[in-house]
């Protein structure tokens, strides 16, 4: 019994105590409560704020997104896929049979074609792709992405600059894109690759221009690339390389690469030599190349040392053709070429590429440094001799220097 009284004085004071924890804990409660109330209120005005600030920082992000929306809806139309059919020879012997049957096998014809890209320069349907694209081609035919597809003619090539120009078979009226100025482009402007690249029709991928006037990279004859790191693959060849305004700033060429994909350098030919090209093809048939008349070389740091010039830039006239434009505009052995119309040039294949540019007949500006002093010659392009004529020049001038 006493056990039990015991127990009951023990409860009334640990009733006691239980009810003045009850209460504080009440009282924390209650203060809890209402300092989470305040955190979610202040998280869900974080949430409005940052919903807020979500759609004032990516205003610019989505515009872009649309400008590039934008591009492709414009250009889409005049952007082709070429496949090509060519018959080729190929050797059918096999050592094998001949062995177990006595003969084998010979020659028999066989059906072969690439695949590449192009874009429509015209209303009436002419198309500009590379010369590599449809070389040795039999048959040359161009899709369009809602499928319609044509036979077409082969107008021309330049394989020095790897442009061809094909005209389609049909009296509908097309849509061209249009050149951009590649002499404005900027280094780190937009750029945008379209075409076919590995058979994936109508492909677009986004980059920037990564560097102007590559040159000697033995890829072609006349080089003055455009190095953008949009995705350019097998396929891709002779589209269009578009900057944001939905112009075309070059034609994509070639890629850097040891796997045979994209590393995110490709070359593109400059709009304003495609573009020469493209001109004189249709009007001519053939490309007529502009020329001046020297042979040059790169500036190394003996000659630069020697000619007190301040910069590599540039390209060093190592001899100059009798009666050519550059000999009547006065140029001479050891002047330094710097600019075209304004325009550096820091290689002798920038230089091939710039005049390449130009148009039979036309007047160009070039900044000549003589004994260290710049200076501004006018020159007038012409035709290039043919390779007969070219022979008889470098004859007459060996002759003439007692060679």
């Amino acid at each position: 019994m006493k056990k039990i009284n015991f127990i009951k004085k023990g409860n009334k004071k640990f009733a006691l105590f239980s009810m003045l924890f009850l209460i504080l804990s009440c009282s924390n409660k209650t203060g809890n409560n209402v300092e989470n109330k305040n955190n979610t209120a202040d998280t869900e005005q974080q949430k409005t704020i940052s919903q807020e600030d979500l759609q004032k920082y990516t205003k610019n992000a989505v515009q872009t997104q649309d400008a590039f929306v934008s591009v492709h809806n414009s250009v889409k139309d005049s952007i082709v896929n070429i496949r090509t059919k060519k018959t080729v020879i190929v050797n059918t012997y096999n050592p094998l049979e001949e062995m177990l049957f006595g003969r084998s096998g010979g020659q028999e014809k066989r059906e072969s074609g690439s695949l590449g890209s192009g874009f429509v320069v015209s209303k009436d349907g002419y198309v500009v792709t590379n010369n590599h694209v449809i070389d040795g081609a039999d048959e040359i035919y161009v899709k369009f992405s809602n499928g319609r597809e044509y036979r077409t003619k082969l107008v021309g090539t330049s394989p020095e600059v790897d442009i061809a120009v094909l005209k389609i078979d049909s009296n509908e009226t097309f849509k061209p894109l249009e050149f951009a100025n590649s002499d404005q482009i900027q280094i780190g402007q937009w750029s945008i690759a379209f075409g076919n690249p590995l058979g994936l029709n109508d492909s677009m991928t986004v980059g920037i221009v990564s560097a102007a006037g590559r040159s000697s990279l033995g890829i072609e004859e006349i080089e003055n690339f455009i190095q953008t790191d949009a995705a350019i693959n097998q396929g891709n060849s002779g589209g269009p390389l578009i900057d944001i305004t939905g112009k075309v700033i070059g034609v994509n060429t070639a890629i850097y690469s040891q796997s045979g994909g994209s590393v995110g350098i490709g070359f593109a030919i400059p709009a304003n030599l495609a573009m020469t090209v493209k001109d004189s093809i249709i009007a001519n048939g053939k490309f007529e190349k502009p020329y001046i008349g020297v042979s040059m070389g790169n500036l190394d740091q003996d000659k630069i040392k020697a000619l007190n010039l301040k910069s590599s830039n540039g390209v060093f006239i190592v001899d100059v053709v009798p009666n050519s434009p550059a000999a009547a505009a006065g140029i001479a052995k050891n002047d330094v070429i710097t600019a075209v119309d304004g325009k550096e040039v820091n290689s002798a294949g920038a230089f091939v590429g710039e005049i390449a540019a130009k148009k039979v007949g036309q007047n160009i500006k070039l900044t000549v440094y003589r004994n260290g002093q710049p200076t501004e010659v006018a020159v007038t392009l012409v035709k290039t001799p043919s390779a007969i004529e070219q022979q008889r020049i470098i004859q007459q001038r060996q002759q003439q220097l007692g060679r």
